[in-house]
């Protein structure tokens, strides 16, 4: 898992042409005010998932792993809480990998508060918790969530 804030994220277009491209696109187009659903930025490669809703309870929270998609979450509005474990050291509880590409598990990780103006990495080896509620309380998130194939 990578976490930085926005400013950085030049760092990590090495790692991936497809960041580098996930990237260009948060900042050419007014992501932030754009509806919540699906964008194509190059076709089943790489699209995106503008999501907007209220953070959950820990205890409603699930692990969950990918096979075929990296994720690159970025934080448009507001604070969330996301885990963060290595994959193999859970428990796969649910696989739906050949159909939707995700797995639940089930074990122990680390949290952190993931801010407005800040992104994760999430790579196929890193399960993760999103959607969490943050120590200050019930937030209203906007969250811009890039899928790179693998």
């Amino acid at each position: 898992m990578i976490y930085d804030h926005i400013q950085n994220a030049r760092l990590y277009t090495g790692l991936n042409e497809k960041f580098a491209a996930a990237f260009d696109y948060l900042s050419s187009h007014p992501v932030a005010e754009m509806p919540p659903g699906k964008y194509e930025i190059q076709g089943s490669e790489l699209f995106l998932l503008l999501q907007s809703y209220e953070t959950r309870d820990h205890n409603q929270g699930f692990w969950e792993a990918h096979r075929s998609y990296i994720d690159i979450q970025v934080m448009l509005q507001g604070t969330e809480r996301m885990g963060v474990a290595y994959a193999g050291h859970l428990t796969t509880t649910e696989d739906h990998l050949e159909e939707k590409d995700y797995k639940v598990l089930a074990g122990d990780g680390d949290f952190v508060d993931v801010k407005e103006g800040c992104f994760t990495i999430f790579y196929s080896d890193d399960a993760h918790m999103p959607c969490l509620t943050p120590a200050g309380g019930v937030q209203t998130v906007k969250k811009a969530v890039f899928k790179i194939k693998i």
